[in-house]
């Protein structure tokens, strides 16, 4: 008997069932995970996407899994049973590798908690000043994995200041920032450069930190600090269109002019 598996071919294709499912299936297998040992690092990334990507196989095409049986395992659905071998089974859930990437374009949980998100790609609904409230919550969450660090930024993403996540929201506000930031970098390429969210960040304390956002307010502002709250009240994309056009200008004039 033929069993024929559907899934989606990327992150832009998931539904909100299916997104909340997977996010559960990677807080599940992340548990699961966190104290075996493991050969190698590489080893861990593939044992841990090839669970994910079973349990959301079987979970999406409706499969309940019987028994082990020659090798392989007995799956069920609407009553028929059909034997699937491991090789089989792994052949299908490769289809999901790309869940084991960073989304291409931004991604999240519609609602948590009651409380609905702004857009995904922030083009509305997200101030300059929002954006580097929040920036500095992700720079900071990079090197101590805190978890309150992606509550506070939940709170401004979803607009609820004591709004409450479980594991699989946190790793949504992960990947939402994640694969937004990505895209950023994309479109501005002079200002904001890109950096995958796997390797180290250098450290950066609270004074570098200040002094950055500072530099760029200043950079709008053009150092007239009557123009400050308007320009952090500015849509954040439009704020960083400006900043990337501005860094352009500068690496143009160092190519005219370059220092001797």
């Amino acid at each position: 008997m033929t069993l024929n598996l559907t899934a989606p071919e990327s992150w832009s294709e998931l539904t909100q069932e299916q997104l909340s499912y997977m996010l559960k299936a990677m807080s599940i297998v992340n548990r699961m995970t966190l104290n075996r040992s493991f050969r190698s690092k590489e080893d861990c990334g593939w044992q841990v996407s090839a669970n994910v990507a079973t349990r959301c196989l079987l979970h999406w095409n409706r499969l309940k899994v019987i028994t082990p049986y020659a090798g392989g395992w007995i799956l069920a659905r609407d009553g028929k049973e059909y034997l699937v071998s491991a090789g089989d089974l792994a052949t299908a859930a490769s289809m999901l590798s790309w869940m084991s990437r960073i989304p291409e374009a931004p991604v999240r949980l519609d609602v948590i908690d009651g409380a609905r998100a702004i857009s995904a790609d922030v083009e509305e609904d997200l101030s300059f000043d929002d954006y580097l409230a929040i920036e500095a919550l992700w720079q900071v969450w990079q090197q101590t994995n805190d978890d309150r660090l992606l509550r506070s930024m939940a709170a401004i993403l979803y607009r609820k200041e004591d709004i409450r996540l479980q594991n699989f929201e946190l790793l949504s506000i992960f990947y939402w920032w994640a694969s937004l930031k990505a895209m950023l970098s994309v479109r501005y390429p002079n200002f904001l450069q890109t950096s995958p969210v796997d390797q180290a960040e250098p450290h950066v304390d609270e004074l570098t930190l200040r002094r950055s956002m500072d530099s760029q307010i200043r950079a709008l502002t053009k150092g007239d600090i009557t123009k400050e709250k308007m320009i952090l009240s500015l849509p954040a994309i439009r704020a960083l269109t400006e900043l990337d056009a501005l860094a352009r200008e500068y690496e143009d004039l160092n190519r005219k002019y370059p220092s001797k």
